[in-house]
């Protein structure tokens, strides 16, 4: 297969079907990136236990050409793709790969909808470097965020500001 052609795009799911959907795009051979993170859940009966979730609900990114789209919107659970405009969204390659650094970090890491306007930085010492976002304080601590425009969502870690330099 010729990759140059290849983009991430995101698609919608059905409410609690991005891990079905993931199994089901792996087995047909489908680049597939659905981040998760481990978080401590509490249950009514006060037990705890540390589960796996999605880090972006009813969203999986998947990298492929432009006209297999269609293909994989006829996948059951899969509502639609996400689009910019009047064409599907494409995710940079990039940010992709700052997602997937930030979880190999094992740090906690948010998510926030409708994400709000920071000051544009760049990461320059870590294993983040050389990634470009933005910058917000939430409850006295420095986030460094990568912005998903399609979905309206920013994934964001803590990171200290002497890792940052101004755009």
């Amino acid at each position: 297969m010729d990759t140059l052609n290849y983009n991430w795009y995101v698609f919608y799911t059905y409410p609690n079907a991005e891990k079905v959907v993931c199994k089901e795009l792996l087995k047909r051979q489908y680049e597939v990136f659905l981040p998760m993170v481990r978080t401590l859940r509490k249950w009514r009966n006060r037990q705890r236990k540390l589960i796996s979730e999605v880090l972006f609900p009813g969203y999986i990114f998947v990298r492929t050409a432009e006209p297999q789209i269609f293909n994989i919107i006829q996948i059951s659970k899969i509502v639609k793709c996400v689009k910019s405009g009047d064409r599907p969204g494409i995710v940079p390659e990039k940010d992709i790969r700052c997602i997937s650094l930030m979880l190999g970090l094992g740090k906690e890491i948010f998510v926030e909808y409708g994400f709000s306007e920071g000051e544009q930085v760049e990461v320059v010492r870590g294993p983040l470097s050389g990634h470009k976002g933005i910058l917000v304080k939430r409850k006295g601590k420095d986030r460094f965020g990568i912005q998903l425009n399609d979905i309206n969502q920013c994934a964001y870690i803590e990171i200290h500001t002497s890792m940052l330099k101004k755009l």
